[in-house]
């Protein structure tokens, strides 16, 4: 789910502490593969042959690529969620995500390939704060 309709649902607060969440759940995946990488490598006889080196070498390689992949997903979500954060305090009142969305979209970034672009990236909203009313576009 796109982070604007999230956010419409569950709130500002809730959305950050869930991101938060999910984003160091993915750093402890990417510790404990890196774990499983090293220890098998400490474990592994290249020169007996047989199955248990191939099969050895192969949870090495899933392990490696789980890492890999829970590396990317903890950078992009932390750095979403970091992005809407920064933006998520009235620069009136100075109250911190009390806001309601008025309005959402994706621009369009001149250059890029539609296909390319990841839809989150460019995902913005129109809000409105509870407090005193003012309204601004987050993230810029």
């Amino acid at each position: 789910m796109d982070p604007t309709a999230s956010i419409r649902k569950i709130g500002f607060r809730k959305w950050y502490e869930r991101q938060l969440i999910d984003c160091h759940l993915a750093l402890v995946t990417c510790f404990l593969s890196g774990l499983t990488v090293a220890a098998l490598l400490e474990g592994i006889n290249v020169v007996e042959f047989g199955w248990k080196p191939v099969s050895m070498l192969a949870i090495i390689f899933i392990a490696g690529m789980t890492g890999w992949l829970s590396w990317r997903r903890y950078i992009t979500v932390l750095e979403r969620a970091e992005r809407y954060g920064q933006r998520s305090t009235c620069a009136n009142c100075k109250a911190y995500a009390r806001f309601e969305v008025l309005a959402t979209g994706v621009d369009s970034i001149p250059g890029e390939v539609a296909a390319a672009v990841a839809p989150l990236e460019a995902a913005w909203m129109r809000v409105k704060c509870r407090k005193c009313g003012t309204t601004w576009r987050m993230p810029e």
